[in-house]
């Protein structure tokens, strides 16, 4: 049996910053397999571990500002992610914690077998609204996660018309 781990990170009160949660509701209500597992952590993943271990796919959503266009989106990989680690723990607490839970998986001998990212580039800071263009990457980021898991036969591609179409409740709000 397969294990799947989706984390969220973010804050929901933080405008664009509450986006991993409107990514991990879609992909909830997409999905009813008992080996998926959905936690939003929001800006304190020092628990991750335990979701993170034995992981045969991890995938960690959430935004991060790398100088690109609001709404863009980045996936990286575990590679990638370490590259890039010392100036994201610098940044922010959060990452720090990942990093630490990250480090606790791997000495424990449970690294997932992929490790998949998804950052998406944030425009609105405050209150609870979401972006138009983070709206478009919320649908994006959910049409890459449902792509993560036809590959591993846990979706189907009659599936994919209703995740892709997804919105946010919030974000519909204009």
């Amino acid at each position: 049996m397969k294990k799947i781990s989706i984390i969220g990170l973010g804050d929901v009160l933080a405008g664009d910053h509450g986006a991993a949660s409107h990514v991990l509701d879609a992909v909830a209500n997409d999905t009813a397999d008992e080996t998926i597992q959905l936690a939003f952590m929001g800006k304190d993943p020092r628990l991750a571990g335990g979701m993170l271990y034995a992981a045969d796919l991890a995938i960690i959503v959430g935004t991060l500002r790398l100088a690109g266009v609001p709404g863009g989106m980045h996936v990286w990989n575990d590679r990638v992610f370490k590259t890039h680690a010392a100036w994201m723990a610098k940044v922010d607490p959060a990452f720090r914690h990942l990093l630490v839970a990250l480090a606790r998986t791997d000495l424990a001998g449970g690294f997932p077998e992929k490790l998949m990212f998804i950052w998406i580039e944030p425009q609105l800071t405050e209150g609870y609204a979401i972006s138009k263009p983070v709206r478009r990457a919320i649908r994006r980021a959910v049409g890459r996660i449902f792509q993560e898991l036809c590959k591993l036969d846990l979706a189907t591609v009659a599936d994919a018309p209703s995740v892709l179409r997804w919105v946010p409740a919030v974000a519909s709000l204009r």
